[in-house]
């Protein structure tokens, strides 16, 4: 390279240049000497200045062993002076301790803790403001939230506290000149919630005044909309007519686009007509939604107002209109049959599905309206009964809804059997449940379960025990296919199998109370008094007003001995069902068992004063007052015997004898001699005429009548003996009664029968034990 090219040729150590004394440019805090001429390196190394001169600081990073640093030149121009470049601090040696030649700087050094946070200045009114309404607006969040949770009382106590808060809000804005600060949508929604939570709490006055409130108030946009829950408020007071106007009041304030919530509106009014009676004015109000958003609430409640004014034409059509609406059903049925296909493979999949869950609840509950409105029409669309569902089946059909058709048919059937008493019917009625042996088996089932319960309950065993086992064959997990085989079987006589098929049925309804009561009745039979206590404690906690339950478990106490909660039981009873004399009588048995003979008497004489015929209730009454000496208050109740009983001849002894026993003996001498004039050989009165002809010192009537009572005693004598030798060698057991219970003659006895019974859905009920 040229010497001409060098650019370092002026940057030597012999440089010339000098500092000036007070030149301290690169803050060493001293007088900069200049280096001892000639030198080559800068004393103390490379990297370090020179000891004595530059004090305890190193020089730059670029200050190596080299000549000094310089801007570049040639060497022509002379010495160049050094640049004013600092260094950063850094040294390969690291840093040294505070005080000994420390680096530039504090990189690498403790610097202690950090300085605390500075404390916020002393709230103004404006951030007192602030903090307040962030406040309300928690405790609004908060009864929302409560009032979404079912949580009513404290979401009315947060709707409270946050008006409260709200209120205070504003007077301290008005008192610090921040009203243009009002926050009036914050306002809006805190007396809004207050009013509807008044509403959820159905404080139903205080609701009215705080929307009042509302409405009132010109400041709050679209507030007259709130009338609308007004509206709902006095439809639930029942005051239809103000309900009316506050709809029509926020029917106007509704502009013309919001058409779903115009309709929505009139729907509430056609229902408020339609609660009032004015069929007229509600077919008005339901049809004008007809024709704009049809939905299916107003098409049901429109069926139902064609049929209170009794317009056939109309009704069809309106039915025609609640079928074309295919609420919630599948457009395309290739889908829908892809679905059912699907259904059971996928169950598992769509257990969390909350959409289809829904979907699959609204469909239901159109398909419930839709079973309802046919129901109620059926019977009057058409000259007859048959006629009509006909009409209905068929445009069921027609809509696709070839599953209620058939439910529609199953109503049919059971309108026939309920019409029993026209001629023919009740065998229409079974032909028709007898057609569905051949269609699906959700309805082969339902049929075979109403036939069954009917061949049972006109004693046709056989014929009822066949269509149980079909109905099982074909659903297995029909609760009350069971209880019809299950009855068949105790008609049988196998209790243990009968047992055993309730216990399943149980198992496949948990709450099928036909079941469990039927098997606690098995239970009670078989003497297994405990489990059948437990039976019907379960069906009084299923239905606790049910009397044949409360019966029930009265009875088994009494049998466990437990007279103390049969009494209770039996107490509860004759609350519900007042005045029955069996339950009286119950009571009176049982205090009788506890030797409370007041509180015995007191309920068998309310019991033969409500039904007097009573045999029981009477021997109970005439046998007291003759155990209490009190003869004359007896003999009524043994007259009253041998008039109901007249072929007995011991109620006419009695009579006779309380006679005798207060020393009437004309009238006991009158009264033995008709019991021997229709009774000649009976023993007991031909002793007494003996003893009280002895009295008399008639000694020609004794002897007539000893020889009559020996001929008689020897008659009975060997009207014994004959019948203790045809006692041995005849049976050795008895016939089993059914399970039911004791009722009252001619009273609301308490049977022990089951729960049977026609259901409109094709499932009837198991008859009882």
């Amino acid at each position: 390279m040229a010497d001409d090219d060098d650019l370092y040729g002026g940057y030597t150590a012999t440089s010339s240049y000098k500092a000036a004394a007070d030149d301290d440019e690169f803050g060493f805090g001293g007088p900069v000497t200049a280096a001892p001429a000639g030198a080559g390196k800068l004393a103390g190394g490379p990297g370090r200045p020179p000891s004595g001169q530059v004090g305890a600081r190193p020089l730059g990073t670029a200050m190596g062993g080299g000549p000094p640093p310089g801007t570049g030149g040639g060497g022509d121009l002379g010495p160049r002076p050094m640049t004013s470049n600092k260094g950063a601090g850094y040294s390969s040696s690291g840093p040294k301790p505070s005080g000994i030649g420390g680096n530039i700087g504090s990189i690498g050094m403790s610097k202690g803790p950090a300085p605390p946070l500075l404390k916020k200045a002393d709230d103004g009114p404006e951030e007192l403001c602030k903090d307040m309404e962030a406040k309300v607006h928690a405790l609004l969040e908060e009864s929302a939230a409560a009032g979404m949770g079912s949580d009513t009382s404290r979401a009315l106590e947060q709707a409270k506290e946050a008006g409260k808060k709200e209120r205070q809000l504003s007077r301290l804005r008005e008192q610090n000149g921040f009203q243009d600060q009002q926050n009036i949508d914050l306002t809006y929604a805190v007396i809004f919630n207050l009013a509807h939570q008044y509403h959820q709490n159905a404080q139903l006055q205080e609701a009215l005044q705080t929307y009042q409130t509302i409405v009132k108030n010109k400041s709050f946009a679209q507030s007259g909309r709130l009338r609308v829950n007004m509206g709902n408020i006095y439809f639930e007071q029942g005051k239809y007519p103000n309900a009316i106007k506050m709809y029509r009041m926020a029917l106007d304030q509704i502009p013309s686009t919001a058409k779903e919530v115009r309709f929505k509106i009139m729907r509430n009014i056609g229902i408020a007509f339609l609660r009032m009676g004015q069929y007229g004015d509600a077919v008005q109000s339901f049809s004008d939604v007809m024709d704009n958003e049809p939905d299916l609430v107003t098409a049901f409640n429109l069926v139902v107002s064609y049929y209170a004014l009794g317009d056939r034409e109309k009704m069809k059509k309106s039915f025609v209109a609640l079928l074309a609406l295919r609420a919630y059903e599948p457009d395309d049925e290739e889908e829908e049959d892809k679905e059912d296909r699907k259904e059971d493979d996928n169950e598992h999949l769509l257990a969390d599905d909350g959409l289809k869950a829904e979907i699959r609840a609204r469909q239901m509950e159109a398909q419930k309206k839709i079973m309802m409105a046919a129901k109620l029409v059926g019977p009057k669309i058409g000259a007859t009964m048959e006629k009509g569902y006909e009409y209905l089946a068929d445009e069921m059909n027609r809509a696709g809804y070839a599953l209620l058709a058939n439910e529609l048919e199953m109503e049919k059937a059971l309108g026939h059997l309920k019409a029993k008493n026209v001629p023919g019917n009740f065998e229409e009625g079974k032909r028709c449940l007898r057609d569905f042996e051949k269609k699906e088996h959700t309805l082969k089932a339902k049929a075979a379960t109403n036939l069954s319960f009917l061949y049972f309950q006109e004693g046709d065993i056989e014929n009822a025990a066949i269509y149980a086992d079909l109905s099982v064959q074909n659903d297995r997990y029909n609760a009350r296919a069971l209880v019809n085989r299950g009855n068949c079987l105790v008609k049988k006589g196998d209790l243990e199998g009968a047992k055993m098929v309730f216990l399943e049925a149980v198992g496949v309804e948990a709450d099928c109370v036909e079941a469990i009561y039927n098997l606690g009745l098995i239970n009670k039979e078989l003497g297994a008094l405990e489990d059948a206590l437990v039976a019907f404690k379960k069906v009084h906690t299923i239905i606790p007003d049910n009397v044949e339950a409360i019966f029930q478990l009265g009875n088994v106490y009494d049998m466990m001995g437990n007279y103390q909660n049969a009494i209770k039981h039996f107490e509860i009873l004759n609350t519900k069902v007042t005045h029955d004399p069996g339950i009286l009588a119950r009571l009176g048995a049982i205090h009788a068992k506890l030797d409370d003979e007041g509180k015995a008497l007191h309920c068998y004489t309310e019991s033969h004063r409500v039904y007097p015929v009573n045999m029981d209730v009477i021997s109970w009454l005439g046998a007291f007052h003759v155990k209490s000496e009190v003869y004359e208050k007896a003999m009524p109740f043994f007259d009253l015997a041998s008039k109901i009983q007249p072929s007995e001849v011991k109620w006419q002894l009695m009579v006779a004898s309380c006679y005798r026993r207060i020393g009437a003996y004309n009238e006991a001498l009158a009264k033995y001699g008709e019991i021997h004039a229709s009774s000649p050989e009976n023993v007991e009165c031909l002793r007494y005429l003996v003893h009280i002809y002895t009295d008399l010192g008639r000694k020609d009537e004794v002897h007539d009548f000893v020889v009559k009572l020996r001929k008689a005693e020897r008659a009975q004598g060997e009207a014994a003996a004959t019948l203790a030798a045809a006692t041995a060698a005849n049976a050795m057991g008895g016939v089993h009664s059914g399970g039911g219970g004791y009722g009252g003659m001619g009273g609301a006895g308490m049977g022990g029968g089951g729960f049977g019974g026609l259901s409109g859905s094709g499932g009837g009920g198991g008859g009882g034990v």
